[in-house]
């Protein structure tokens, strides 16, 4: 493991590429997609943190196009890392870029217990070496589709999600979908602007 001075590490970080197999897996990897809630004390490395964000909204197309799919491609999905000790980030929570495939710090600290405790204490939430937040910024897409852009954004949430549940099965790696929190809490602990919703909460941690 290499040992880094995180005092000197960038607000901005550039990850490594995740990499795409050409074998595919994906009826095997459906019928093992279990929630799960328990999980080692192992930290997921800076590749893997990588490999989940871009599952979840990264792009995967010349054009710009993503991992999910997006009404009328307008990406009112915002993807953040709340990352605990012993991972390969600094401890803090992290915006991705999906255009650049970076991260941004904008909370530094181990602030899993904040957000357990915004997500009424569930312990996976508390116990997970990395915890994702996916959050809308609805105004993207109501521009266009008024009221139904709500459901657009949420429906689109789901894919996302799905997609860090069968690439955590790949890996060995558990989640379980969070949707049980207190809004404005989880606003405060990710310091989300006020045009910002969080949507799910996806703890991961090894098995």
């Amino acid at each position: 493991m290499v040992t880094r001075d995180y005092a000197d590490l960038p607000m901005k970080i550039k990850l490594p590429e995740p990499g795409v197999s050409g074998v595919s897996r994906i009826e095997e990897l459906l019928a093992k997609r279990r929630s799960v809630r328990r999980y080692t004390e192992k930290g997921l490395p800076e590749l893997i943190i990588s490999r989940f964000l871009w599952a979840a909204q990264g792009i995967s197309s010349k054009d710009g196009l993503r991992t999910s799919p997006s009404a009328g491609a307008l990406y009112p999905l915002e993807i953040h890392a709340v990352v605990g000790e012993g991972n390969g980030l600094e401890p803090g929570i992290y915006r991705y870029i999906a255009e650049e495939h970076t991260l941004t710090r904008e909370v530094s600290g181990d602030m899993r217990d904040k957000l357990a405790g915004a997500a009424l204490s569930q312990p996976m939430v508390r116990k997970a070496a990395v915890s994702l937040v996916i959050s809308a910024v609805y105004p993207r897409i109501t521009g266009k589709y008024g009221k139904r852009g709500i459901r657009y954004a949420d429906m689109e949430a789901g894919h996302a999600a799905q997609n860090v549940y069968l690439l955590g099965m790949e890996l060995g790696i558990g989640t379980c979908a969070v949707g049980a929190f207190d809004d404005e809490e989880v606003k405060r602990v990710l310091k989300l602007p006020a045009n910002e919703e969080p949507l799910y909460i996806l703890p991961l941690g090894y098995i």
